[in-house]
């Protein structure tokens, strides 16, 4: 048939050109000119009528099939980017939870097991409760020291007749936290009764010789006012975090750690058993991914619906969208994707993201499985020849016994296929 220059002249003026990201070899674009030489070979010669509207509807239907055939390619491939970046996995968040700080996870096993035994703890003093509104204290000038891993500093504590042991407590523990040397000073109330409590702020057992971090000491004479009001009764001493990973046993000074600098993990609390720490496809890129996937399918089932009626002979678009997925319902919804009653593709958001992370959303395209052959055969027809899904009239069949390949001169789906992409 004469091919009519009006579709190409649609393809270059009307339509943007699409941005794609794919590049072929010379297998690839021969396969191709195989299958479209094959193809027209058997073609009828049509009679077509090429509108506007019908131009936009087969490019779309190509543009469309394209989408689906690319990012299934791309979920097929376990080593592609979209795998290879990894996130840290925990079975429980609420003890262990971690991230990924380098992609070299060179020396760390796919999976650690890590039973955590304790915390890193600081160190907690707890004073005497005194009568909040009676005076204990002798009035005077007080001087007391304070020593810590972060430094030291005299407390010059005046009291006063008026004062109230909660007034000098108070007192204190301003100027403890004003000294900003790694304690942390609070008055605790009981009814009428109160106390000071002192923190460290770090955690684990000091470099000290008796593994604390802070103590006090009277200087002026007189009354000992770090024993009046208790300053270092200890309540709780500071503690390593004892673990273990993979059965062997380690301590931390700190509820942070880091393995060979690629990963960090962070303890909230002891565990009755081991959590199972594994490191799994980022599943948030592969959603992405599948954004792009859904979208396609669901401008096919669109176009399959403003088709309209078709005349004997013009392949039905709908029947043959449904062919992709209808055999493997069961396992596209176990992988969290569905369709609903209008034929709309969507996806569950959490099963998806376990399919991800266990690896069976990877084998569900995988080239030998049978939903991605599927998917190969529907869109490769949907590609090779959207002119199937318009009307037109038969004109005559090939003379099947002429083995002269004029594939060129027999269809305009050619030029859709050189549509910006060879």
């Amino acid at each position: 048939m004469n091919i009519s220059g009006d579709i190409y002249n649609y393809l270059s003026s009307t339509l943007v050109p699409k941005k794609r990201n794919t590049t072929h070899n010379t297998s690839e674009l021969k396969a191709v000119y195989n299958s479209m030489a094959k193809y027209n070979k058997n073609s009828p010669l049509y009679l077509l009528s090429l509108s506007e509207e019908k131009q936009s509807y087969m490019i779309n239907i190509k543009e469309a099939a394209l989408a689906i055939k690319e990012t299934a390619d791309v979920f097929g491939k376990v080593d592609d980017d979209i795998y290879s970046k990894k996130v840290l996995n925990s079975d429980d968040e609420e003890s262990i939870s971690g991230a990924i700080k380098d992609q070299d996870l060179t020396g760390i096993p796919d999976k650690l097991s890590i039973k955590l035994d304790n915390l890193a703890t600081e160190q907690v003093n707890v004073g005497n409760y005194l009568d909040s509104y009676e005076l204990s204290i002798v009035p005077k000038k007080h001087t007391l020291s304070i020593s810590s891993v972060d430094g030291s500093a005299n407390l010059n504590v005046h009291v006063s007749e008026d004062d109230t042991n909660l007034n000098v407590q108070n007192r204190i523990a301003r100027m403890i936290n004003d000294e900003r040397i790694g304690v942390n000073a609070t008055v605790l109330r009981e009814g009428d009764t109160s106390a000071i409590m002192l923190s460290s702020i770090e955690t684990g057992v000091a470099d000290t010789t008796d593994g604390l971090f802070f103590n006090f000491r009277q200087i002026s004479s007189g009354q000992n006012t770090v024993d009046v009001l208790g300053l270092n009764n200890v309540q709780e001493e500071p503690l390593n975090a004892r673990f273990t990973i993979n059965g062997e046993l380690h301590e931390s000074a700190s509820n942070h750690i880091s393995i060979n600098k690629a990963i960090e993990l962070d303890f909230y609390k002891p565990t009755e058993k081991a959590v199972e720490i594994s490191f799994v496809s980022d599943a948030k890129q592969v959603m992405e991914q599948l954004d792009g996937f859904i979208d396609a399918y669901n401008s096919l089932v669109e176009l399959a619906k403003s088709g309209g009626q078709t005349k004997v002979g013009t392949r039905n678009l709908g029947n043959d969208i449904k062919g992709i997925v209808n055999k493997h319902m069961g396992e596209l919804v176990r992988n969290g994707i569905s369709i609903d009653d209008n034929g709309k593709m969507s996806k569950n958001d959490k099963l998806l993201t376990e399919s991800i992370k266990n690896g069976s959303f990877s084998e569900l395209f995988k080239d030998i499985s049978l939903f991605k052959k599927d998917v190969e055969k529907a869109t490769e027809r949907l590609v090779i020849d959207p002119l199937a899904y318009v009307d037109k009239l038969i004109v005559t069949y090939p003379n099947k016994a002429n083995k002269i390949n004029t594939q060129y001169t027999q269809s305009l789906y050619s030029g859709l296929i050189y549509n910006n992409y060879a």
